[in-house]
C-alpha cells in the first residue's frame, strides 16, 4: 500500500497533522521508534489558538483536573516585588481561555486515539533509519522493536521528529542559532501534603541569585524551572535533597513528590529549509525554543494546521507550489516568537546583582507610572505568501452560532462571512464554488458580526485554517488570483 502521506513521529505535532489529514479523507501512516507514549510531562502550555486547533479533531478538553485556564504571568524581583503582570484577557462565553495549562502525557495519549479514529494508522515501535526518493514520493525503511525490517511508500513525508530530528539531519539542512543556550532543572511533582499558597499565575522570579519559574498545574501538579549557574553540574544539582531545598521557599518539606527532574538546554533555532522536495518538516523538528512564553508546542501545532489543508489540497489535485508556501507563512512567525522569548530569557536570566538592580528600578518605575496589567503578548499575523493580504494573518474570532462551537461550522473548509449576500456578484460566487465555500451571512450579537467588525470590512474571507486571507473586495479578488495561481479545488 502506498499512504498519501507518511510522519515520522508521534509526538502531539505528528498526531494532530496525522489526525487533520485522515479527518480530511487522506491515507496516513505515522512511524514512532518508541512503543508508547512518553509516561511525563514536558510541555505544559497552550494557548487559546491552539486549544481550538486541537478542538478540531477532538483533541482537547476543558474539564476541570485536565486542563487549567492561567490567569496569567508575573514577573516578580528576587525581593518579592510585582515588577511586571500580564494577565490573559477576558474571553466571551464559550470561548477557548487564552492560556491553558495541562499534563502532556494525557493530551499524548488523547491526540493518538483521536488520530487513530479519523483512521490514521499508528505503527509504534518503527524506527525510521532511511528515506529514499522514489517515483512520485518517498520510500521509507524502518527497523520494528523486534528487529524486523519495515518499507513504506508514501507520496508525502513530514518529519515531526523533535529536536533530534531524524528527518532533519537526512536532508541535511542546517539551523540559524540565535544564540541562546541557558542551562535549567525542570521539575514537576505532585503536591501530596500542605499546598499552604498554591499559585493562581504562573511567575518568572528574576532572582539574580537563581533565576527560577512556577507554574500551576491541573490538579495536584506542579511544575518548578531553575536555572543553573556558571559552573554547576547538571547532576549535581538534578538529586533529590538539592531539589527539594529549591522548593522549600514554596512547599512545606516533604509535601510534594517529584514526578519528574531534568536538565535542558533551552535553545533559539530556526532551521533554514523546511521542504526537500516531497518531504517537509514541523515541529522541534524545524524550530526551537526557550520556554518563558509556553509558546513551542503551540508553534508546532500551528505547523501541522498550516500544513494539513495544503497537503491535502495538493493531493487532490492543487499544485504543488501551494507548499511553497508553508515555510514562508511559518517561519517567519516562528522566529519573532523565538526572538521575544530569548529577549524575555535575557530578563530573566540576569545573574549580575548590579544590572539585575537597574532592571527591577526600571520595571518598578514604568510599573508606578502605569500600574494597569499588561494583556499576554497577541500572536504575530502572517504574512508572506499570496494566500494572506496585507493587514490579514490572523486567527478568525471564536464562539458559539446558533448553539454550535463555531470551529465546528467552520470544519476545515473555506468560509465567507458576509453582511449581506448582495455583496457578492456573481463571479463571487462561481468563484466560491470552485472550493466548495460556505458562506456565513452576519447577525448582531454573534461571532459572525464581531468578524466583520474585527476586520472593519462588510466581507471576510477565512481560510480552512482558520486564518483570514483578507477582507472587502481585496479579500475576494485574492482569493480568486490564488484559485488560479495553485489550481485549488473543492
Amino acid at each position: 500500500m502506498k499512504y498519501d502521506v507518511a510522519v515520522v513521529g508521534a509526538g502531539p505535532v505528528g498526531t494532530t497533522l496525522a489526525a487533520l489529514l485522515a479527518k480530511r479523507g487522506l491515507s496516513v501512516v505515522v512511524l514512532e521508534r518508541d512503543l508508547d507514549i512518553y509516561p511525563l510531562p514536558r510541555a505544559a502550555h497552550l494557548d487559546g489558538e491552539t486549544a481550538r486547533n486541537l478542538r478540531e479533531i477532538g483533541g482537547w478538553l476543558d474539564t476541570p483536573g485536565w486542563s487549567l485556564a492561567n490567569e496569567g504571568m508575573d514577573f516578580v524581583s528576587g525581593e518579592g516585588e510585582l515588577l511586571l503582570r500580564m494577565s490573559s484577557k477576558h474571553n466571551p462565553e464559550h470561548t477557548v481561555a487564552q492560556s491553558n495549562l495541562f499534563h502532556q502525557p494525557s493530551l499524548d495519549r488523547l491526540l493518538r486515539d483521536r488520530a487513530a479514529h479519523y483512521g490514521a494508522e499508528l505503527r509504534l515501535g518503527h524506527e525510521v533509519t532511511t528515506i529514499h526518493d522514489a517515483a512520485d514520493g518517498v520510500r521509507v525503511d524502518a527497523t520494528t522493536s523486534n528487529g524486523s525490517r519495515v518499507l513504506v511508500d508514501a507520496s508525502w513525508l513530514v518529519g515531526c521528529c523533535g529536536a533530534r530530528s531524524f528527518v532533519r539531519r537526512h536532508l541535511g539542512v542546517t539551523q540559524i542559532d540565535l544564540e541562546f543556550n541557558e542551562p535549567w532543572l525542570v521539575v514537576d511533582i505532585i503536591v501530596s501534603g500542605d499546598d499552604p499558597h498554591p499559585p493562581q499565575r504562573a511567575a518568572q522570579v528574576c532572582d539574580p541569585i537563581r533565576p527560577h519559574t512556577i507554574v500551576p498545574m491541573p490538579g495536584v501538579r506542579r511544575r518548578f524551572e531553575f536555572m543553573l549557574l556558571p559552573g554547576e553540574n547538571p547532576d549535581d544539582i538534578n538529586q533529590p535533597d538539592v531539589i527539594e531545598t529549591l522548593m522549600a521557599p514554596y512547599l512545606p518539606l516533604g509535601s510534594a513528590t517529584v514526578e519528574r527532574s531534568a536538565v535542558y538546554t533551552f535553545h533559539g533555532l530556526i532551521t533554514r529549509e523546511w521542504r526537500q522536495g516531497r518531504v517537509l518538516l514541523a515541529g522541534d523538528s524545524a524550530h526551537q525554543m526557550p520556554p518563558f512564553l509556553g509558546q513551542g508546542m503551540c508553534s508546532g501545532i500551528r505547523d501541522a494546521v498550516n500544513l494539513a489543508w495544503k497537503l491535502t489540497a495538493v493531493i487532490r489535485g492543487a499544485d504543488e507550489s501551494l507548499l511553497d508556501t508553508y515555510q514562508p507563512e511559518r517561519s517567519p512567525h516562528v522566529q519573532r516568537i523565538v526572538e521575544s522569548a530569548v529577549g524575555f530569557g535575557r530578563i530573566i536570566c540576569t545573574l549580575d546583582p548590579a544590572v539585575a538592580a537597574e532592571r527591577d528600578r526600571n520595571m518598578l518605575a514604568a510599573r508606578a507610572a502605569n500600574p494597569a496589567d499588561v494583556g499576554e503578548a497577541p500572536q504575530p499575523s502572517l504574512s508572506g505568501s499570496s494566500l494572506i493580504v496585507e493587514g490579514a494573518g490572523y486567527v478568525v474570532s471564536d464562539g458559539l452560532l446558533d448553539g454550535v462551537v463555531f470551529d465546528e461550522v467552520l470544519d476545515g473548509r473555506w468560509t465567507v462571512v458576509v453582511a449581506d449576500e448582495s455583496v457578492l456578484v456573481a463571479a463571487d460566487r462561481t468563484t466560491l464554488a470552485r472550493i466548495d465555500a460556505q458562506i456565513l451571512v452576519a447577525r448582531e450579537g454573534v461571532v459572525t458580526q464581531r468578524i466583520l467588525d474585527n476586520a472593519q470590512s462588510d466581507v471576510v474571507v477565512v481560510r480552512p485554517d482558520r486564518i483570514v486571507l483578507g477582507a472587502g473586495r481585496r479579500g475576494l479578488d485574492a482569493l480568486a488570483r490564488a484559485i488560479d495561481e495553485f489550481a485549488l479545488v473543492s
